[in-house]
C-alpha cells in the first residue's frame, strides 16, 4: 500500500512540475511576444499644433544702370547745332583793323572716357571776315573772307546729383588748328590765332556751361531708378490657389554710385527693400516716395542683389499631391506585396512626418520621418534622414519585408519634392516682373541672370511649411537712347 501510495504521489509530483514547466514556458513566450510587439508598436510622432510668425529679413537689390557714351554724344548731337559764337573782333590797338568773327558747329560731337573723366571733342568752322581796316570799310570789303577749322577738347569729372541727373563741369583743355587762321589784306598776311584764341576763351564758359545743362537736363537716371523703386512695390501675383497670394516690396532706403568706364557710364543703384505677403489688394498700402541720392560705400557696391523671398505650401497640398501621386501604387519584392491606401504628411517635432496605410502582405500603418533641407551645392532640396517606424499587424513578416519597407521610403521620398524645385526656377521670373514694369523696349534693356540660391530656411507649423529663400541674382538696366527734345540752335 504505501509502495503504490508512494508511486502515486511521485506521479502527482511529476504531473505538477509539466504543468509549471509549460505555464513558465508559456509565460516566457508570451513575455516575449508582448515585448516584441512592444518593441514594434511605435507612438506615432506627435503632430505640431502652433501657427509660426514668419519674419522675413531685408533684402538688398543692387542694379547697376548702364548709360553708354556713344547714346550720350547722340544726344548732345541733335540737340546743339548752330553758331558757337557771332561777334566782332579787333586786331589792332588802334582799332583799325576789325573782322566779323563766327564759330559754327558743323561737325559731330564725338565723346570718349579716360576711365576717369569725360572727354568731350568740339569741331568748329571758323569764318573770318575783314570788316573795317585803315584802307576804309569800301576796300575791306573786297578781302576775301577765310574759313578754317579749329577742334576743342573738353573734360569732365562726373556726378550725380541729389536728384540722380548726371552732373558734369566741362572744361576747355585745349584746340588744335586744322589750318592756321590767316588773314590776307592785300599784299599782307596776318596770323590772327591769338585773337581768336583769346576771343574764344572769353566765351568758353557759355558754350561749356550750356553743355553741362544739357546734359544734366538729358542724362537723367531719375526716371528709372524712381521706376524701380515704385514697381518693387507693386504687388507680384505669386499664387492663385487655393487663395490669391501677391509678394510685395517695402523699400525704405536707397544708396547710389556713379562710374566711369571706357565705353559707358554706370549709376550703382542699392535698394533696401522688405518682402511682404499681400492677400488682398484691395488694402491701400503707402508707397514710400524716392529718397534723394545718396552716396554708398565702396563695401556696398556689389554685382550681385542679396534678395529674401518667402514661399510657403500647405500639407493639404502636399497630402493632395502624394496622394495623387501614389495612392494604389503596389511594390512587390520576391512574392511580396503590399498597396499604398493612403498618405498623410504633417509637421512633428521629429521634422517632417509622412503616414502610410499600407495592404496587402504588410498592412499596417508606417510613420516616416525626416528633415527638409536645401543642399546648397547641388542646388536641390531632399529629405534627410528619412526612414520609417512600423505599426503593423503584419509584424512576423519574416521575408521580404526590409526590402518593401525599403522601396515603399524610396517611392514616397521620390515624390516629395513639396513643389519646391518650381518655385526655385520661378525665382528669375518673380525679380523680373518687380522690377521691369518699367517701361521696358525702345528705351530700356533689362537683364536678369545668374541665379544662385545662398541659404534656405525651412520651417515649419501647423498648417504650412514656410521657406525663406536668400538668392543672389544679377540684375542690369541698360538705357539704349536718351530721349530728344527741341533743338538748341547757338547763337
Amino acid at each position: 500500500m504505501n509502495a503504490r501510495w508512494r508511486e502515486y504521489l511521485n506521479n502527482r509530483v511529476d504531473i505538477v512540475k509539466r504543468v509549471l514547466i509549460s505555464v513558465l514556458v508559456f509565460a516566457l513566450l508570451a513575455f516575449c511576444l508582448f515585448f516584441l510587439i512592444k518593441k514594434n508598436v511605435i507612438t506615432p510622432p506627435k503632430p505640431i499644433t502652433s501657427q509660426l510668425h514668419i519674419d522675413i529679413p531685408q533684402s538688398t537689390v543692387n542694379i547697376p544702370i548702364t548709360l553708354e557714351i556713344t547714346s550720350l554724344a547722340d544726344y548732345l548731337n541733335n540737340k546743339i547745332t548752330g553758331r558757337f559764337l557771332n561777334t566782332a573782333l579787333l586786331l589792332h590797338k588802334s582799332n583799325k583793323e576789325r573782322i566779323a568773327l563766327t564759330l559754327t558747329k558743323t561737325e559731330d560731337i564725338t565723346i570718349s572716357s579716360t576711365g576717369r573723366e569725360l572727354v568731350c571733342t568740339l569741331p568748329l568752322t571758323v569764318d573770318a571776315t575783314l570788316i573795317d581796316s585803315r584802307m576804309g570799310k569800301t576796300l575791306s570789303r573786297l578781302v576775301h573772307p577765310f574759313r578754317t577749322s579749329i577742334i576743342m577738347t573738353l573734360s569732365t569729372p562726373i556726378d550725380l546729383d541729389r536728384f540722380w541727373r548726371l552732373k558734369t563741369r566741362f572744361k576747355i583743355r585745349g584746340y588744335r588748328w586744322v589750318t592756321e587762321p590767316v588773314l590776307k589784306i592785300g599784299p599782307f598776311r596776318k596770323n590772327i590765332r591769338e585773337h581768336l584764341e583769346s576771343a574764344i576763351k572769353k566765351n568758353s564758359y557759355t558754350l561749356t556751361t550750356m553743355v553741362d545743362k544739357e546734359i544734366n537736363k538729358a542724362a537723367s537716371l531719375r526716371k528709372t531708378v524712381a521706376g524701380v523703386w515704385c514697381d518693387l512695390q507693386e504687388p507680384i501675383l505669386i499664387n492663385r490657389n487655393p487663395a490669391p497670394v501677391w509678394i510685395r516690396f517695402s523699400c525704405n532706403d536707397l544708396k547710389g554710385d556713379i562710374a566711369l568706364q571706357k565705353k559707358a557710364i554706370i549709376c550703382f543703384a542699392s535698394v533696401k527693400a522688405k518682402m511682404l505677403i499681400v492677400t488682398d489688394t484691395t488694402t491701400s498700402i503707402k508707397q514710400n516716395t524716392l529718397p534723394d541720392f545718396k552716396q554708398m560705400e565702396i563695401r556696398e557696391k556689389q554685382p550681385k542683389s542679396d534678395i529674401f523671398i518667402y514661399a510657403n505650401t500647405s500639407f493639404f497640398e502636399i497630402n493632395q499631391q502624394l496622394n495623387d501621386l501614389l495612392k494604389g501604387t503596389v511594390i512587390s519584392s520576391e512574392g511580396y506585396h503590399i498597396t499604398i491606401k493612403e498618405i498623410n504628411a504633417y509637421a512633428s517635432a521629429e521634422g517632417l512626418t509622412i503616414a502610410v496605410n499600407t495592404g496587402g502582405d504588410l498592412k499596417g500603418r508606417f510613420f516616416l520621418t525626416g528633415r527638409p533641407v536645401f543642399d546648397i551645392s547641388t542646388q536641390k532640396l531632399h529629405v534627410q534622414k528619412f526612414d520609417f517606424s512600423i505599426n503593423s499587424n503584419s509584424i512576423l513578416v519574416n521575408r521580404g519585408d526590409d526590402v518593401l519597407h525599403d522601396l515603399l521610403r524610396k517611392h514616397v521620398a521620390s515624390k516629395l519634392n513639396l513643389g519646391f524645385d518650381k518655385l526655385i526656377w520661378q525665382l528669375p521670373l518673380i525679380i523680373n516682373q518687380a522690377i521691369a514694369k518699367e517701361k521696358t523696349g525702345k528705351t530700356i534693356d533689362l537683364t536678369v541672370k545668374k541665379l544662385e540660391i545662398k541659404q534656405c530656411d525651412i520651417l515649419m507649423g501647423k498648417e504650412k511649411i514656410h521657406f525663406i529663400i536668400n538668392a543672389g541674382i544679377e540684375t542690369t538696366i541698360r538705357l539704349k537712347r536718351i530721349k530728344d527734345s527741341k533743338a538748341i540752335h547757338i547763337h
